[in-house]
This record gives structure tokens, C-alpha cells and sequence, in this order.
């Protein structure tokens, strides 16, 4: 994953610098200026998605690994309901009528007939 940002990260730079040299080839070409202008803010939008997109990215990596963790770290097996693992994994349980949608921590939706 990391691998795939950074080249896109690094194409999109690559854009970005040729589209700044462009503005300064422009000289005083008002049309042209403004339509460099709008291909360099599409640039640095994307490269801030590109950059949000990552961090998303980081973060369910670490919940898993978290998640992992705890899991491994449980010694025997569940007979009982545990308020401290229905903490530990589950962020929101939605009631409808004909079913149950039980989304964990880690991103991961199931749904269970009522």
C-alpha cells in the first residue's frame, strides 16, 4: 500500500513542478496563465486526497493490528457474553425490522437476520 502512494505521490509531484514551469513560460498569456492555474489546484487537490486516502489507509491497518493482538491475547474460549469484547470489537450495532447489522471496529459489516 505504502509503495503504491508514494508513486502516486511522486507522479503527481512530477505534474505539479512541469505545471509550475509552464506558468513561468507563460509570461504575460492571461488565458493560458488561468487555465495552468486550474491544472496545478487539481494537482494539489489530488495530492491531498492521494494523502488523506494513506492516512484512512494507516489507520485500519492499526485497528486491525490491534484487534489481532487483543484476539491472541485471549486464553480461552468464549462461553459467555463479555462486555470487555463487545467493547474491544464492535463500534455500532444497527436494528432493523427483519435484520441486525453488526459493524465492527476493523470496518467489517454483518448482517443478522432477526
Amino acid at each position: 500500500m505504502n509503495g503504491d502512494t508514494d508513486e502516486r505521490l511522486a507522479a503527481v509531484d512530477k505534474a505539479l513542478a512541469e505545471k509550475q514551469a509552464e506558468l513561468l513560460e507563460a509570461g504575460k498569456d492571461q488565458s493560458g496563465i488561468d487555465e495552468i492555474g486550474d491544472a496545478i489546484i487539481s494537482l494539489r487537490e489530488e495530492r491531498q486526497d492521494i494523502l488523506t486516502e494513506a492516512a484512512m489507509n494507516t489507520e485500519l491497518i492499526e485497528k486491525l493490528e490491534d484487534l489481532t493482538t487483543f484476539l491472541d491475547e485471549q486464553t480461552e474460549a468464549l462461553t459467555e457474553y463479555s462486555e470487555a469484547m463487545v467493547r474491544r470489537l464492535i463500534a455500532r450495532i444497527t436494528v432493523y425490522e427483519e435484520k441486525m447489522t453488526v459493524e465492527f471496529k476493523s470496518g467489517l459489516e454483518i448482517d443478522v437476520d432477526a
